[in-house]
Parts: C-alpha cells; sequence; structure tokens
C-alpha cells in the first residue's frame, strides 16, 4: 500500500477549518444524527461509541492527536451516524463540512490521489479489525492494541478496553496478569 503524506490536507484544515475546543466528553457527533463534518484533531483524543438496542456501549473505535476524526458513514452515506464520537480529554479540532473536503479531493490529480489513498487506509484497518476478531485470540488483540496505542493502557478504563477488543474486563484482567508475570508489561 502507498504511503501517505498528510502534510497537505492537515495544512488544508489549519487554513479552511474552524478551530473548535471540545471539552471531555463533549460529543462531536451524535449517534442517530446526520453529520455531515471531518476535522482535523490537532490536539486531544475521541472515541467512538455504538449504544445498542438494549442501552448497552461497545468502543468501536478511537481517534488520536495529529489524525482525522469524523464518522464517515454518515458523511459519505448522508444518513444517521452509527456511533457517537466524543472526546474524552480536552481537544482542539479543525472542522470542515465533508463537502468542502470532497471539493478538496476534486481540485487536482495529486489531491484525488490523496483522498483514493485514505479511503484504502480506512478499508484496510476496518478489514484487519475484522478479521482479528474472528482469527485472533483475545491476548492477541489486547497485545496488537497495546503496541499501536500504548497510551490507551494509562489514559483509558479497563471496561473501554475490554470493549474494543470485544471480551469481559475480567478477561484483559487475566491477559495482564499473565503478561506480567512473563515480564511483558
Amino acid at each position: 500500500m502507498e504511503e501517505l503524506d498528510l502534510s497537505a490536507m492537515k495544512r488544508f484544515f489549519l487554513e479552511q477549518g474552524e478551530r473548535r475546543i471540545l471539552e471531555k466528553q463533549d460529543y462531536f457527533v451524535r449517534q442517530g444524527e446526520r453529520s455531515g463534518r471531518v476535522a482535523y484533531v490537532e490536539d486531544g483524543m475521541f472515541r467512538f461509541v455504538r449504544t445498542d438496542t438494549k442501552g448497552g456501549e461497545h468502543i468501536v473505535g478511537y481517534s488520536f492527536r495529529d489524525s482525522f476524526v469524523a464518522e464517515y458513514t454518515s458523511c459519505l452515506c448522508s444518513r444517521p451516524a452509527l456511533a457517537d464520537v466524543q472526546a474524552i480529554v480536552r481537544s482542539t479540532l479543525y472542522v470542515l463540512p465533508y463537502e468542502k473536503l470532497r471539493r478538496y479531493w476534486e481540485m487536482s490529480p495529486e489531491h484525488q490521489r490523496l483522498g483514493r489513498i485514505v479511503a484504502e487506509q480506512l478499508f484496510v484497518m476496518t478489514y484487519r479489525r475484522l478479521m482479528d476478531s474472528y482469527c485472533c485470540t483475545p491476548e492477541e488483540r489486547y497485545m496488537d492494541l497495546m503496541r499501536r496505542y500504548p497510551e490507551l493502557k494509562e489514559q483509558r478504563p479497563l471496561k473501554e478496553i475490554a470493549s474494543f477488543i470485544g471480551v469481559t474486563p475480567e478477561t484483559v484482567s487475566a491477559i495482564r496478569k499473565k503478561l506480567l508475570k512473563s515480564g511483558i508489561s
């Protein structure tokens, strides 16, 4: 897969986007509402939370500092958002309407290429999570998550990490104990 240089897109958000500060627990997008906004996260952290029909919350994703955040299905399909996108620390964003980002991608072949690569990477990330949920053990999923995002261990509660990898908090606790015994933290 092609390497991605997002500096031009970040610059576009910084120059054209509306700067917003969201406090901890503020929502960028609410499940069930239409969202046509995309943002560059200059500083902060977000979680994607899907609430099921019984009121149970499921952590389905994260966005971190120096990345982008959106409820992409809502933007792409003009449908209600499938999940909440919530700040989990005070966060600084540069927000654009999705339509403006789409026009940016249409401005030149290089911008179109960038949009294509972003879409490809989102697909690969989503497909990998799907495959991992079927083929990897809870311990493998936990270790992969901690390798990719080590800050989660200190910043997010055990219950939330468990939800993200699709297991109970007790399972994550047992995994941590096992790893600690074997000298892996």
